[in-house]
């Protein structure tokens, strides 16, 4: 669906003022880290080079979640500024879209000076790298010299914040590539066998001196990321009930993949691109009814979307008319019987979650149609689910990510309190902002500053030992 010529306007505006802020945040951090980062870490490999990615012989054999290799690893803001927190990469064993034994590998850290000799809670945080490229997965750009700081590492910037917040109170954090080797974005299932997974091997890592499976854990993602969340919380009761899930909060998560195609021709067009490329990797079936339908210029689009990281791709793929790279008009090729099925098989809602969930929406996101979250809490009220809903009448989908953080890390640490009672049925709330209350205010700006004392070199969280 196109846009009209007002719409690109303000759209292209709004991108351009964040995509300005946050290349001066890039710029800044990179003199600084040059500075800063003194002895650099040997230079990370890409995941598909990198043997450490490569599944052990007889891995099939493990439990799923059983930690097959591990490394301590250095941690960096936009990869140049170390971060002075204890942090390890974990190969585990876990479960693909068939059902089939696959691996997966997720970094995990606690505060520098944390004592190991009793637990803490766990907070799962799911990125939004949004890629088919397994390169782009964090794993590789959270490392100091892994990827372009320019481009690469530039959008983990907010994720960052997330991480700040949540080693400054001295959580345990897991940061799985929950979308495997072969970068499964927008598939059914997969998301949260890897999610789930990748906790249950974060409780098994000693050096992170958790309590095993009676830590408190609390999942977090936003956009792509709360898709994810949304699917681990959607598998966790049938496939790992041992797990003791506190909360799970997901921003603005993508609940129905086909909704994002009426972002076509929109500054959002990329992720109709993404999400092709992604399930065009993930689905033969459907590989093959696409690969009938593109045009040449479409295959050569796909092919190159498939390489390329979320900035690159949102740029080269902004504004673009998807209806030009196929050869039949789109509403023919959704129609097509393996495009159906699998698009059908991504929507979340058939299977309410067990644990007490957030969701917070913009009303005007240009990207994720509230519409869609708005059936989402629904049918998962409907199940029994113990929905918190805010949707926001401010904020977009770029904003949201930072102005609901605040908000919704409140609401996580109000999950960890010792003996709080789990809520109860389903509330919504209409807000102008998130951010409009003192308490989000007070947090926003201890998160901010932790983050920033953290990207300058101080050790983030409680020094306990």
């Amino acid at each position: 669906m196109a846009i009209n010529g007002d719409r690109r306007t303000r759209g292209w505006r709004r991108w351009t003022a964040a995509a300005l802020a946050t290349a001066m945040t890039a710029s800044v951090a990179v003199l600084l880290g040059s500075a800063a980062a003194g002895t650099a870490a040997a230079q990370p490999q890409p995941v598909n080079i990198d043997p450490f990615y490569s599944a052990p012989d007889g891995f099939e054999a493990a439990d799923p979640g059983s930690i097959l290799r591990s490394r301590p690893v250095q941690l960096a803001v936009l990869t140049v500024l170390p971060v002075h927190i204890r942090a390890w990469q974990l190969l585990y064993r876990t479960t693909d879209l068939f059902g089939q034994p696959t691996v997966a590998a997720t970094t995990v850290a606690i505060p520098e000076g944390a004592n190991t000799s009793h637990g803490r809670p766990l907070v799962s945080h799911q990125f939004f790298y949004d890629s088919t490229s397994p390169n782009c997965a964090p794993s590789y750009i959270l490392q100091q010299g892994g990827g372009l700081p320019a481009l690469e590492g530039i959008h983990s910037t907010a994720e960052y914040l997330e991480l700040a917040a949540s080693i400054s109170q001295g959580y345990a954090i897991n940061i799985p590539d929950y979308e495997g080797l072969h970068g499964h974005l927008a598939v059914a299932k997969e998301p949260g066998y890897m999610i789930l997974d990748s906790v249950r091997a974060a409780e098994a890592f000693e050096p992170l001196g958790l309590d095993g499976a009676n830590t408190p854990v609390a999942l977090w993602g936003y956009s792509g990321g709360g898709m994810g969340s949304g699917w681990a919380a959607e598998m966790q009761p049938t496939y790992a009930p041992e797990l003791n899930i506190k909360g799970i909060a997901m921003g603005a998560p993508v609940s129905d993949v086909e909704s994002l195609l009426h972002v076509n021709g929109s500054m959002f067009a990329s992720l109709i691109g993404v999400g092709i490329a992604s399930l065009r990797n993930a689905y033969p079936k459907f590989a093959e009814a696409t690969e009938r339908y593109l045009t040449p210029e479409g295959k050569a689009v796909m092919d190159r979307t498939a390489d390329q990281c979320l900035v690159r791709n949102v740029l080269n793929l902004m504004f673009t008319d998807y209806q030009r790279l196929l050869t039949i008009p789109i509403a023919d090729f959704l129609a097509l019987p393996e495009v159906k099925e699998v698009f059908d098989s991504t929507v979340l809602g058939d299977n309410p979650p067990t644990a007490p969930t957030m969701v917070y929406q913009g009303v005007y996101d240009e990207a994720v149609p509230w519409y869609t979250n708005d059936r989402l809490v629904r049918r998962w009220c409907d199940g029994g689910t113990s929905v918190y809903y805010k949707r926001d009448h401010l904020s977009e989908h770029l904003t949201l990510t930072t102005l609901g953080m605040a908000d919704a890390f409140n609401w996580i640490k109000s999950r960890f309190v010792p003996g709080a009672p789990d809520p109860v049925g389903c509330r919504t709330e209409n807000v102008v902002t998130m951010l409009a209350n003192l308490d989000a205010l007070a947090t926003q700006t201890e998160i901010s500053l932790n983050a920033t004392f953290g990207a300058l070199g101080w050790p983030i969280g409680p020094q306990e030992r």
